[in-house]
């Protein structure tokens, strides 16, 4: 008897001790633990930002041929040309009936002042894996037809069609084995995107033909084979403006060292370098302010992609190497339509990096994971005096100080 009240005692006892602890959780932070009232501040760093230019990549993103996209166009002092190869035709057609290509245009140019004219040429070389498409002239190509782009494209695409002389096919004097070979170019200022074999809406070439005079019609209606294009842009050399370029791959370099004095805690007071070492980044978003954008809009999305700089002492535009700047573990691409004046890149990891003291401020490098893939260019404002202050870039940081 006395054991069994012995042992009541006991359970009465931590009964009341851990309604005591229980007692101490502060109501206010319920996702915290029981004695911590840390929470999560906000800042914006504009003074962090100290300079920035543009400049070439080193290399260029190889054109593959897999592409869901065609291009086509005359801009920028950029020139691109679709092709595209179609095979399982009779060498010996006699009598056709009818021949045209169909092919759904997504995107066109800002309507300019005349109307976009897209032309389709018969190509007269051999398409062979050793010939250079972007080295082909005017006297390789024999012109077959032409098409007014409509001004207007709509959220599915716009079908246009090429209707091709029967002539054209009789003489057709093909020296490629490998196929028709077709070329598509704008003949005035200004661009179209045209969805390729690897999409839901690929091109498609029809023709209703005899191989003999008396025999069956045969129908011929088939997509690509092969299509690819060539994109051919202006070099630039590195500038002060701000830009980002799919075009001629113009990436953006900017010079940030985050402004330590804005890490406070909870009660404002300012964090010792210790505590700023050890500080949590929830997020940190660099926000720029967009000056020039005639490609993205609320349907298309730009892609963009932060590197840490690692080279030392840059003060004016200058080409960056690869071996320049390097990719953070945890680094994302950065996703989003337009729909204002500015848009957001994630450099989390980088500005953790740098308040951990694991790697020193030089600068971060932003490239497009679109280069030579479409038309889209993007100047942003700069953080120079002549800027509007509510156009000046900064980055914006979330972070939890730490608790001990």
């Amino acid at each position: 008897m006395e054991s069994f009240q012995a042992i009541l005692k006991l359970l009465t006892c931590l009964i009341l001790i851990l309604m005591t602890l229980s007692g101490c959780t502060d109501k206010n932070n319920l996702t915290g633990d029981n004695f911590s009232d840390i929470r999560a501040i906000t800042v914006n760093d504009g003074t962090g930002i100290i300079s920035g230019f543009s400049f070439p990549a080193e290399t260029q993103v190889t054109i593959t041929g897999s592409e869901t996209k065609l291009l086509s166009g005359n801009y920028q002092n950029a020139v691109a040309i679709s092709f595209l190869r179609f095979t399982g035709l009779s060498s010996t057609i006699t009598n056709p009936d009818s021949c045209f290509l169909k092919i759904n245009i997504s995107r066109r140019s800002p309507l300019p002042r005349n109307p976009l004219i897209l032309k389709l040429y018969k190509l007269n070389k051999v398409w062979s894996d050793s010939l250079d498409l972007s080295n082909i002239s005017e006297s390789d190509l024999s012109s077959l037809a032409e098409c007014t782009v409509p001004d207007s494209i709509g959220n599915s695409g716009q079908e246009i069609t090429f209707n091709i002389p029967s002539n054209e096919v009789l003489e057709w004097n093909n020296p490629d084995s490998t196929g028709w070979n077709f070329a598509l170019k704008t003949e005035n200022t200004g661009w179209v995107e045209i969805s390729s074999r690897e999409s839901s809406n690929s091109p498609k070439l029809n023709i209703k033909y005899k191989t003999e005079t008396e025999g069956e019609w045969i129908t011929y209606n088939q997509s690509p084979a092969k299509d690819t294009y060539t994109l051919e842009a202006q070099e630039t050399d590195p500038s002060e403006l701000w830009k980002i370029s799919n075009l001629n791959s113009t990436c953006l370099y900017i010079k940030y060292q985050p402004s330590y004095t804005l890490f406070k805690d909870n009660d404002e007071n300012q964090l010792s370098e210790i505590q700023i070492k050890r500080l949590t980044v929830n997020k940190a978003e660099i926000v720029l302010h967009i000056k020039n954008n005639d490609y993205y809009n609320a349907t298309t999305s730009y892609s963009l992609y932060p590197f840490n700089v690692v080279k030392d002492s840059i003060t004016d535009p200058v080409l960056l190497l690869k071996s320049d700047y390097e990719t953070l573990v945890y680094t994302v691409t950065s996703k989003g339509t337009i729909t204002g004046d500015s848009l957001t890149v994630d450099i989390t990891p980088i500005v953790q990096a740098y308040t951990s003291g694991e790697k020193i401020p030089k600068g971060i490098m932003i490239q497009s994971t679109q280069e030579r893939k479409n038309f889209g260019t993007l100047e942003f404002w700069d953080c120079n005096a002549s800027t509007p202050v509510e156009k000046k870039p900064y980055v914006k940081i979330t972070y939890t100080p730490p608790y001990l």
